[in-house]
């Protein structure tokens, strides 16, 4: 979280930067088939949320929908391919910052200004196709290290 954080010195991602932190749970439950702790997730969620002035409990909730949303869809046999990772990921990242969305618009009661927030999801949307074949570049070459 605090190279997200830290993304944001840099004059492209001053207004938001991207999620790393989503891109990493997702990869984590469907490539590495890794889950991590409930309890972790939601710590590091409320930590992010001391340190950095957000309302209490919304980072934890967001990152326990993304973990949530994507050990289903993992279950399922129709996400089995790795060509629609990309589809998926845009469904769960959307779908859990939707809700996210909701609870702050309704605890502060204000709508706030959708250019930073439109520009938050399609940087995400647009680092993961970047991250995920990086991973499966790393996977390639280890591959052929070990034959």
């Amino acid at each position: 979280m605090n190279i997200e954080i830290s993304l944001s010195f840099f004059s492209i991602f001053h207004t938001a930067s991207p999620s790393l932190i989503s891109i990493v749970i997702f990869l984590c439950i469907k490539k590495l088939n890794m889950k991590p702790s409930n309890l972790v997730l939601f710590f590091l969620g409320i930590i992010n949320d001391v340190i950095f002035g957000g309302n209490i409990g919304t980072n934890s909730i967001q990152l326990l929908l993304i973990k949530i949303f994507t050990e289903r869809l993992s279950f399922e046999d129709i996400n089995k391919k790795n060509d629609e990772d990309w589809i998926y990921f845009t469904l769960i990242f959307i779908t859990s910052f939707s809700i996210i969305f909701l609870i702050n618009t309704i605890a502060n009661v204000s709508i706030p200004d959708l250019s930073p927030i439109l520009f938050h999801i399609g940087v995400t949307l647009i680092i993961f196709p970047i991250i995920n074949l990086s991973l499966d570049f790393i996977y390639f070459i280890t591959n052929i290290l070990k034959s």
